[in-house]
């Protein structure tokens, strides 16, 4: 296996990086027959060397741009939607425990590569030694901030990774506790659906983190703030007494960021939040994990619903 190091000129020197991970390209055959093949998508999972928590999933590394450069416009958007579906595909058999090595692409014209191994100070700083090393199409901050703008999803991508470990460690296999996340919540009257993190009897619970570098603050603070206010029309429309909103504030990023920069922006982050959740008169819990974070949600159930155990 070949070992990709990430330089961090801004990091302690001799640290460890604390993120270590498996990836592989995996490889697409854009028109069949031709044998010409690029790398379209990456497969990561977690190391048992890395010492923060990763999230095993698969990422579209092919901008819309270069699709259309490759392919004519009309042809890459249908091949944007099928590498989405690829990524989502194989992302979820990752999180049902498969390893990379035995993945398989759902569709003709997918293959999975060599897997390597990567070290990064950060999912992001990983994310982008791992595209680089296998391909030339630019960098892992291109590729997250396209997906984002692209598919406009509800989390970042930090705050992705937190909330499914944060179910991990709260629901395990259970079901039942794994349907109080992602809740839909249909209100009275012309309020449009909001979407709740968690919800569990009267306490409605969106989450959101702070940012590790000063590229992500920006995306960060649009979550929190339209979290806050989803928060807000939820309990607009049910008359206020009926809900108890709560942002659970992911702080992981304080310790993870590379920077002292980076640090003093998410320190700033999070006296906003502080702030706004205060003028939104809103609960807000501070977790510094998934695991205490799901410590903290278990303690906003009652005694007699205490009956599973936090993993």
């Amino acid at each position: 296996m070949e070992l990709v190091e990430v330089a961090n000129a801004q990091s302690t020197p001799f640290a460890t990086p604390p993120c270590v991970a498996r990836y592989a390209p995996v490889f697409w055959e854009p028109l069949p027959g031709t044998g010409e093949r690029v790398v379209a998508l990456v497969a990561l999972e977690p190391h048992e060397a890395s010492i923060q928590s990763l999230t095993a999933a698969t990422y579209p590394v092919l901008r819309l741009n270069r699709l259309r450069a490759m392919l004519g416009r009309q042809r890459a958007n249908a091949a944007q939607g099928v590498l989405r579906e690829v990524a989502d595909f194989m992302s979820t058999r990752q999180r049902a425990g498969l390893p990379i090595s035995e993945l398989r692409p759902p569709f003709h014209g997918f293959s999975v590569g060599p897997t390597f191994v990567g070290r990064g100070f950060s999912l992001e700083q990983l994310l982008d030694a791992a595209v680089r090393s296998v391909t030339a199409f630019g960098s892992a901050d291109e590729m997250i901030e396209e997906e984002e703008a692209s598919a406009a999803p509800r989390h970042t991508l930090r705050t992705s990774g937190f909330l499914a470990r944060l179910k991990r460690h709260l629901a395990g296999d259970n079901e039942d506790l794994r349907k109080r996340f992602e809740r839909r919540l249909q209100l009275p009257g012309d309020t449009p659906e909001v979407t709740v993190d968690y919800a569990h009897e009267r306490w409605l619970v969106q989450i959101t983190s702070l940012p590790t570098t000063q590229r992500q603050a920006m995306n960060a603070q649009r979550e929190a703030q339209s979290k806050l206010f989803e928060l807000e029309l939820a309990r607009r429309a049910m008359d206020g007494n009926l809900v108890l909103p709560v942002l659970l504030l992911n702080e992981d990023g304080l310790n993870d960021a590379g920077t002292d920069e980076s640090r003093a922006e998410g320190a700033r982050m999070q006296e906003r939040l502080v702030q706004l959740s205060k003028s939104f008169d809103t609960q807000l819990l501070h977790a510094a994990s998934a695991e205490q974070g799901a410590r903290l949600l278990f303690d906003l159930a009652p005694p007699s619903d205490r009956r599973f155990a936090v993993l």
